[in-house]
């Protein structure tokens, strides 16, 4: 039996950071399927910034990692902090759960690369990440892998999607763009959905030379899963996930759509797709028309139909087996889902080979074989596969992530009475004949700053 920590990023769901998304439930359930033990840790949790690799509390999850004593850390997305890689030895895997741009704690990869693995799930991202530091026999690609099922329930849903909106507020960069041009960022989109160009940087050169832009700036600016689903709407949508009331948009009857109750666990989506004559898929811009989401294999696994945004990779991989539906512009979304919702046979017969596909590729435990070669930790002990269960870190009962602001709140409000006493006095001082030759304009300056700094307290 292997003890292996998982840490990964994600919000509080349903106002409860236990409420774990149906992929790394899935993950951790087939784990200890084979008889391992698996500790959870959301770092989403304990931090305030995914990007870097600090917690609150860190004496706490030091002690509850140092008590389970890990024989493998599994890092989606790198979710990492400095005390949880000092105070342990063994093999990290580090799991891209996104584009390496989307990477947290990257100092820590060069700091401790002699214990790094690298598992990609996109054989196309495989060379990427020799910049990272990684040789090429330290990176394996596995396939994306499920545990859901198909099972026979009313299909009373026309339509469904689970996911989160991505655009919340826009980019001040993205901002300036459309304020200063948008009639070219418009065309530059047209051509988009025209060409099924997805070399977002050439496009980006041609309409809006010497704009200066970032990965996120592109993902705001070519993400088009509000347009495909709006597109929709009038065929009976079931909107679940996050966010969806969130933004700078006035898609009133996509808000509308909107259902809040939390569909997260393996549970609600497996309920979700089965109950669903089709299950739309939109990837994000990172992909760039070749690699694909998680849920695919989810949404395949059941009774739902699945139609996609295009990804090459699927197409290669179900290749023989199953044609998926897919689509590039979110009017060939509408087309598809049109002509689907009237072809119950047609449905019926790409849910069946999905199906098959998904049980000869798209289950876990040749990627648990594949990763025990590359590491040399056995994940496969059927002899012991009881269940194990697996825990989640609970924030400590008396430490918080809350409770960390409002200590950090008081510290300010009481270093603020203090230098407010201190700047009383020097503001008198400095105001007077006899001492007002002691104050630079730059003390002064600095004294006038704090004092607005501590305003209030």
């Amino acid at each position: 039996m292997a003890k292996i920590l998982t840490t990964f990023w994600q919000p509080k769901i349903g106002n409860d950071y236990n409420n774990v998304v149906c992929y790394y439930e899935s993950f951790a359930k087939e784990l200890e399927k084979y008889g391992n033990k698996v500790l959870l840790l959301n770092k989403g949790q304990f931090s305030d910034d995914y990007f870097q690799p600090i917690v609150h509390n860190e004496e706490y999850l030091v002690e509850k990692i140092k008590n389970f004593n890990p024989d493998l850390i599994v890092a989606f997305n790198n979710q990492v902090f400095g005390g949880l890689l000092e105070n342990t030895n063994c093999p990290v895997l580090l799991f891209d759960a996104d584009a390496s741009y989307l990477f947290s704690s990257k100092k820590c990869i060069k700091q401790y690369i002699d214990r790094y693995y690298m598992i990609t799930q996109s054989k196309d991202w495989e060379n990427s990440y020799s910049q990272l530091g990684f040789p090429k026999d330290k990176v394996c690609t596995i396939h994306i892998a499920t545990s859901l099922k198909n099972e026979n329930k009313l299909q009373d849903k026309n339509i469904s999607f689970i996911g989160t909106k991505f655009i919340g507020s826009l980019s001040p960069n993205v901002k300036n763009l459309i304020n200063n041009n948008g009639l070219n960022v418009y065309k530059m989109l047209m051509e988009f959905w025209q060409t099924k160009n997805f070399n977002y940087e050439e496009l980006m050169q041609k309409y809006c030379s010497g704009f200066e832009y970032n990965d996120f700036d592109i993902a705001y600016i070519f993400d088009y899963r509000s347009y495909v689903l709006s597109s929709i709407l009038d065929l009976g949508l079931k909107l679940y996930g996050m966010n969806w009331k969130a933004g700078e948009d006035n898609n009133i009857a996509l808000m509308s759509a909107f259902d809040e109750t939390p569909k997260f666990s393996i549970k609600h989506n497996q309920d979700v797709y089965n109950e669903s004559k089709i299950c739309l898929s939109i990837s994000h811009p990172q992909t760039r028309g070749y690699a694909f989401p998680w849920r695919i294999y989810d949404i395949m696994a059941t009774n739902g139909m699945l139609i996609s945004s295009r990804s090459d990779l699927l197409n290669e991989f179900t290749k023989g087996i199953v044609k998926i539906p897919m689509y590039e512009s979110p009017y060939e979304a509408r087309e598809l889902c049109i002509k689907y919702l009237k072809e119950e046979n047609l449905r019926k017969d790409i849910v069946a080979a999905s199906n098959e596909y998904i049980e000869k590729f798209g289950r876990w435990k040749d990627n648990f074989e594949k990763i025990e070669s590359l590491i040399g930790v056995k994940l496969i002990n059927e002899e012991n596969s009881e269940n194990n269960g697996f825990e989640i870190v609970q924030a400590d009962k008396n430490f918080t992530k809350e409770e960390e602001k409002v200590k950090e709140k008081y510290k300010f409000n009481l270093k603020g009475k203090i230098k407010n006493i201190i700047n009383g006095i020097s503001l008198v001082l400095m105001n007077l004949p006899v001492f007002e030759f002691l104050y630079s304009k730059k003390i002064k300056e600095k004294i006038y700053h704090s004092i607005n700094k501590y305003r209030g307290n």
